[in-house]
């Protein structure tokens, strides 16, 4: 229970026994001075000095509705106390409420979900559930990619943060990605014949096709790793290409679902349905953690008679699914979805425009609230400022050095791994508030500036 003003930690003992006591995540513990956060209200936190924060990537892509809404906390308040909690086993009104709601926002024919805790639980489910429904092993994956950091999910995802996980599940193989800016195959767009999407039919030839290969999967949009967004075609392609070798097809929205991109889910920007999606992050608005592994009516039909052999101590808890309820009804009643779109236009242009200002920026993508900027030392080579993907820790790089002169001037933005760096506020975001935050960057970005050339 939260203790009365008098009774609180003062600063230095919250920093003292953080540092003391807690393993701080992907980073070297040593000199860690952690902002402490008080509290939050809408697209702002505080810390404990009362100094205000524009969160400008809803905390780790999460806080899509914003901090503190009031009608989520309410759901969260009444369900704790009518049933806090509930084993998997029995059904729930607010499971049952909630798995109805997705059914209805999710893509074509998707109609069946299972409840975990986070992302990465999300993508070990859906490993599992494309093994357990075709009866084969293997796995193609995409290398410049993240999806969580349990074993099986670190597997999937391919940058210095998995060299802890290996050697790790066997039968998944990695591919090359469709990222236009940096083109592996030396290629222009639309000039290429999406030889990406095609690569992605080399490999699983390659490796088997229609008789081993259970199923691809890939962030829609490719987030920490870049916010790299496929070229218009590409995942029409993919959707053939799995068609052919009976391969099922896994989108992983955890980032870019629930409107962070102008759509309940990026894959509506192409029209197409994959046959397991993956979800986390803004389904509660990182109110009540809950990830979710959602999947075609005809992938489902797989365990009517054989046992999903799978499960976890929280799945469908209460809480979570009373968060994920308000959470969706609070989008459709605020219109955020159609509003993410027309002010991811608005960042966007804004963007472009410090890219015409500062030579540091080599490339600006996104779509919706979701936009990078792909920070170089060079335009013309296009050499990056960091290469997180395989440098992993080192001192402080430029990247590093303007985000942290953002944050003093109260604007906070996610890091991500590599040299890119990552707007996306919550659906709820203001165009005075995106002007502000990016007047911050427009100043911030002289030291980038510095360690390019044009």
């Amino acid at each position: 229970m939260l203790k009365s003003p008098e009774e609180r930690l003062d600063t230095e003992t919250i920093r003292q026994y953080e540092t003391d006591y807690v393993l701080y995540p992907w980073v070297a513990q040593k000199g860690l001075n952690p902002v402490i956060m008080d509290h939050a209200k809408g697209n702002y936190f505080y810390d404990s000095s009362g100094k205000q924060y524009l969160d400008f990537t809803s905390m780790f892509v999460f806080s899509n509705l914003g901090h503190a809404d009031e009608r989520v906390v309410e759901a969260i308040s009444r369900q704790a106390a009518r049933l806090p909690t509930a084993a998997s086993p029995f059904a729930t009104e607010p499971k049952a409420r909630l798995a109805k709601l997705l059914a209805e926002i999710t893509p074509g024919d998707i109609k069946r979900t299972f409840f975990s805790t986070s992302g990465a639980e999300a993508n070990e489910g859906a490993i599992k559930l494309v093994r357990m429904a075709t009866g084969k092993e293997k796995i193609i994956a995409r290398y410049r990619t993240y999806h969580g950091s349990t074993f099986g999910a670190m597997a999937l995802s391919n940058d210095f943060r998995n060299w802890a996980c290996e050697p790790s599940i066997p039968s998944v193989i990695h591919c090359l990605d469709p990222y236009c800016y940096r083109c592996p195959f030396g290629l222009t767009h639309p000039n290429c014949d999406l030889q990406c999407a095609q690569h992605v039919e080399d490999v699983i030839r390659f490796e088997g096709g229609a008789k081993r290969v259970a199923g691809f999967i890939a962030e829609t949009i490719v987030g920490a790793n870049g916010i790299i967004v496929p070229p218009d075609g590409y995942w029409q392609k993919v959707r053939e290409i799995c068609n052919k070798y009976d391969v099922l097809m896994m989108c992983d929205e955890v980032m870019v679902g629930f409107g962070r991109t102008g759509k309940w889910f990026a894959i509506e920007h192409w029209g197409v349905v994959p046959d397991v999606i993956t979800m986390a992050k803004g389904i509660t608005s990182g109110y009540v953690p809950l990830g979710a592994t959602s999947m075609r009516d005809w992938v489902a039909k797989a365990f009517e008679s054989n046992a999903w052999v799978h499960g976890h101590t929280y799945s469908g808890h209460t809480l979570a699914m009373a968060a994920g309820i308000a959470t969706i009804e609070a989008y459709k009643a605020d219109g955020l979805i159609q509003r993410s779109a027309e002010m991811g236009k608005y960042l966007k242009q804004k963007a472009l425009e410090l890219k015409e200002k500062h030579i540091s920026i080599g490339d600006v993508r996104g779509k919706g609230l979701f936009v990078g900027l792909e920070l170089v030392k060079d335009r013309k080579t296009k050499e990056p400022i960091h290469d997180g993907l395989v440098e992993g820790s080192r001192p402080p790089t430029a990247k590093m050095k303007v985000l942290a002169q953002a944050l003093k001037e109260g604007v906070y933005c996610l890091p991500g791994s590599v040299s890119v760096i990552m707007m996306a506020p919550p659906l709820t975001v203001t165009k005075e508030e995106i002007d502000f935050a990016l007047e911050v960057f427009d100043k911030a970005l002289t030291i980038a500036d510095a360690e390019a050339k044009g």
